[in-house]
């Protein structure tokens, strides 16, 4: 039976393509929801404005936009992240190129803060330096390229290259580092719930000019394969998400790495923590003007929509494809790892650089929520210098079922 109606709100010509394939094809699970409401080619939340204006004036992402990620807040997560890539790029043997590839690279401040870290302290790093920018947003490549030409310039323009998706990258091709920031948080999760001692999966219907949604029969094999695997288990009447999306991006990223590293910051929790039973409502959440609710069916195209990671599955996944786990830990006890505070320590404390670093570092704030997954393929067990205070998690990667 169909559940909560929802008033429709948001893009009108992608209300009508959901309404038209829900009409053709019978009911569409969430993560096909989810999926259009976010990447619609070309009326989904990160692809609108690419058709809209070149020059919009609200950005998604920053103070001014929906939400704001950590680059936003501080240059201090690239700063430091590039004292960490240099010793990686020791223990490559110093390859040329080195590629760095962010997947999602938003509005390019991660980007330019790199870079200029680069220029400025590591030249011959730099020299044979290739920064690959992973962006299936038409729009947000325009942004970033104009973002990096003007904050960088043209000297960097033989430094980078974009690509649509990671289809694109040949396997086994990339030497270096495959990194992503709050990426992973925004890929398409199917939800489910546990309802008479049975899984079921959460569908969207269109009934009397409302999205509704139901109950039924779980849309893929692989959905109770993972269940399985990574040992979910749910209360009676408990929501959560299942991230198949993230475990097929995490085989791809193994597929394109040759030697390397892989860094993932998200916020999220190991699997035993994901799905503990007080998450009655699982972890779903859209933003919007940096107001948050648990209403996917406002503002359709509008919002962004993001589910908390389960690091335990990204990490199972990544492991089955051939990537080696080094190290699991908090945001803040990572950049403590690699010395912020010497970074800061002749800066004035009442700066706003410094102030906003307190965002990063705060316990019960991003420091603690935010994770940094890192995994090696290709290379001899090692230590990061990021990873010299690990957190007091059980092993990430305890929550697999061998």
């Amino acid at each position: 039976m169909p559940s909560d109606s929802h008033q429709i709100e948001g893009n009108h010509d992608l209300i009508q393509k959901i309404v038209s394939e829900i009409s053709q094809k019978g009911l569409m699970s969430f993560a096909r929801f989810m999926e259009m409401a976010l990447y619609d080619v070309p009326y989904g939340y990160y692809m609108t404005q690419a058709v809209e204006s070149e020059q919009p004036s609200h950005d998604r992402i920053g103070w001014g936009g929906d939400f704001f990620t950590a680059p936003e807040l501080s240059p201090i997560l690239a700063k430091t992240l590039v004292r960490q890539i240099l010793d990686i790029d020791v223990r490559l043997g110093h390859p040329d190129p080195f590629t760095f590839m962010e997947i999602g690279a938003g509005n390019g401040t991660f980007a330019v803060d790199f870079l200029q870290e680069c220029r400025a302290i590591a030249s011959d790093f730099f020299n044979r330096l290739s920064y690959d920018i992973v962006e299936r947003s038409p729009y947000l490549q325009l942004r970033q390229a104009a973002r990096l030409r003007e904050a960088v310039g043209n000297r960097v323009e033989g430094h980078l290259r974009w690509r649509s998706s990671l289809e694109e990258v040949d396997s086994n091709s990339l030497t270096g580092v495959v990194f992503s920031n709050e990426l992973v948080d925004a890929l398409p999760v199917h939800r489910v719930r546990w309802e008479n001692n049975q899984l079921r999966e959460i569908f969207v219907a269109y009934e009397g000019g409302h999205f509704v949604e139901c109950l039924d029969h779980c849309s893929s094999p692989k959905l109770a394969e993972y269940v399985d695997t990574y040992h979910v288990s749910l209360s009676e009447g408990q929501t959560s998400e299942l991230h198949l999306e993230a475990e097929a991006w995490m085989n791809n990223v193994a597929r394109i790495l040759h030697r390397g590293v892989v860094m993932t910051i998200d916020y999220g929790h190991t699997g035993s923590d994901y799905y503990r039973s007080d998450r009655k409502d699982g972890t779903f959440l859209c933003y919007y003007r940096h107001a948050i609710s648990t209403n996917p069916y406002i503002l359709v195209g509008e919002q962004d929509m993001t589910a908390h990671v389960n690091f335990s599955a990204l990490a199972g996944s990544g492991t089955t494809s051939g990537l080696d786990l080094i190290g699991f830990t908090t945001l803040a006890n990572w950049l403590i790892g690699l010395g912020v505070e010497e970074l800061v320590k002749d800066q004035d404390q009442e700066s706003e650089d410094v102030k906003a670093l307190t965002h990063l570092l705060r316990p019960h704030g991003m420091g603690k929520t935010f994770k940094v997954l890192v995994q090696q393929k290709g290379m001899e067990p090692f230590t990061l210098q990021g990873l010299r205070y690990p957190a007091f998690f059980d092993d990430v990667v305890s929550s697999r079922r061998d």
